[in-house]
């Protein structure tokens, strides 16, 4: 009979990993094989697998029963796993920090609003969360009490079964107190655009340290350097975000990329590989000249910087099946192919991110990871963990804007994905821009339904990697369709206008297009 832990006040999100790393008690089969081998791991069990284990060193069995065998769960994603499971831990953390603790099979719709109250309400904690990430807690909720109900689960072991959910249904459960549900240009969590000043803003205070100096009611500048600032890898957080807020590309997808897989020799375009982007599509991705010298100032200093501390640290003998390769070469797809020392041959086209991590070649005899993007301490640095990254700067850029009369409603939200839809919105005012010219349109000329732009979103669908074209022009036609009816855009001042201009004029009129820089971005 399976049987839910007791309740706890604190519990650990771990995952399974290749050699088979599971708790005592995880599984009766496992607990009496010993030692398992790769070749012998159970077949049940992906790599990846989340693993709830309690601050009582308790195992719930109906939870690693969900986690390895409901199909709504375990189709999902690694990162989309890892973040249900991290907001299951906390309500059931929740629910055992009660007067009288619970499991979460005797949870009630009541405890469900304690527990979005103590989420959401800004009054209650100061790390209430915004829209987005409460939707997350609520649909990884949802789909583990459904499961619960669909399956016939007892609520204590011997009684009844559970027959409720206290999830409610309806918009009810998402909603967050102060903010207008689906209300058009209100921002419920990251900040979706953001112009290239204010871009610039954050990276210099949030990233390397630089303090603010307010210039207007809303309008902030980055001054001379803090002295309380600690910040490490700061060229390396630099050359991500400026590469990102260049090429559009997901967190990902851009943390994903090997040292071999970035091109060189002046060239600004390249391939995307299959196994890393969504949808496993391969596509051409592309980054500015400035930006691929930054990049490159990166491998040649951080970068091997980190790899000469790990060397002489013993880092990589610490590292276990290390996947060893002597040669990569390109196939006549433009993808690439890796030869490991056995002589056997690997595509990273098809590669998973996890994989990739524990790809290593020698470079002047010494090892090297051949992820792009590695640590402080000079091994592959997980692509999940730039939004720790992101989370940082933000939090360190509100600190300075409120020590200087800041509102809550100054503060900056900028995650990987804010830097995707900045550059796409800039791609799509530069192509509606450059057609304006090459046709002759101006503000005489009715924008119409955008049909004579088809072109354009064309395009930026390709760069984003979108599964539909009407995705992209639901998305960004109402934004530029604004601009074109502005005599700045389309009239003669057009062809002096930049990008950045343009943008910087659209943010006067939205919301949800952020500049904390003044007109002029």
């Amino acid at each position: 009979m399976l049987s839910a832990a007791a309740p706890a006040k604190r519990w650990t999100v771990l995952t399974t990993k290749h050699r088979g790393s599971w708790p005592l008690g995880y599984s009766d089969v496992l607990d009496g094989c010993g030692a398992v081998g790769e070749c012998d791991r159970p077949v049940w069990i992906a790599n990846g697998t989340p693993i709830l284990l309690s601050s009582n060193g308790e195992l719930d069995e109906w939870l690693v029963l969900y986690f390895t065998s409901c199909p709504k769960f375990t189709s999902l994603d690694l990162s989309s796993r890892k973040t249900y499971a991290l907001e299951i831990a906390m309500w059931c953390g929740f629910l055992g920090d009660q007067t009288h603790p619970l499991t979460w099979l005797e949870a009630t719709e009541e405890d469900f609003v304690d527990y979005k109250d103590r989420r959401t309400n800004p009054f209650q904690s100061a790390d209430a969360v915004a829209g987005g990430t409460w939707n997350k807690a609520v649909y990884a909720l949802r789909g583990l009490y459904d499961w619960a109900i669909s399956r016939k689960i007892p609520i204590t072991a011997g009684g009844p079964a559970i027959e409720t959910s206290p999830i409610p249904g309806g918009p009810g459960a998402t909603r967050v107190p102060g903010v207008r549900v689906n209300a058009a240009f209100v921002r419920q969590e990251r900040d979706r655009w953001v112009v290239p000043g204010t871009y610039r803003l954050w990276r210099e205070v949030g990233l390397r340290g630089r303090r603010v100096e307010r210039v207007g009611d809303t309008e902030w500048r980055a001054v001379g350097e803090s002295g309380s600032f600690r910040g490490r890898n700061t060229q390396r957080n630099k050359a991500f975000t400026d590469f990102t807020y260049s090429t559009g590309l997901r967190v990902q997808e851009a943390g994903s990329l090997l040292l071999p897989e970035i091109p060189v020799g002046g060239a600004v375009e390249a391939k995307l590989a299959a196994a890393t982007a969504k949808y496993s599509k391969a596509r051409m991705w592309y980054a500015a000249p400035t930006v691929m010298r930054t990049l490159e100032g990166y491998v040649k200093v951080a970068r091997a910087a980190a790899i000469r501390r790990a060397i002489r640290e013993g880092r990589y003998d610490e590292i276990e099946e290390i996947i060893w390769v002597s040669e990569v070469r390109r196939t006549r797809r433009g993808t690439f192919e890796a030869v490991r020392d056995d002589g056997s041959v690997m595509s990273l086209n098809t590669m998973k991110p996890s994989v990739r991590r524990r790809l290593f070649w020698l470079n002047d005899g010494r090892p090297e990871p051949m992820a792009l993007w590695l640590g402080e301490d000079g091994t592959p640095f997980n692509f999940e963990s730039w939004l720790g990254v992101f989370d940082a700067a933000n939090e360190r850029l509100w600190a300075e804007i409120e020590a200087t009369g800041g509102s809550p409603n100054d503060q900056l939200i900028v995650t990987p994905h804010s830097l995707r839809f900045s550059f796409a919105l800039a791609l799509a005012v530069q192509l509606h821009q450059r057609l304006d010219r090459i046709h002759g349109w101006d503000e005489s000329v009715a924008y119409g339904d955008g049909s004579r732009y088809d072109e354009v979103f064309r395009t930026v669908k390709d760069v984003l990697g979108h599964r539909s074209v009407e995705t992209t022009r639901n998305t960004y036609m109402p934004r530029v369709q604004r601009l074109r009816f502005d005599p700045f855009f389309g009239g003669p001042s057009s062809e002096t206008a930049s990008t950045a201009d343009l943008m910087s004029a659209l943010a006067t009129d939205l919301i949800e297009v952020r500049n904390l820089t003044g007109t002029k971005a």
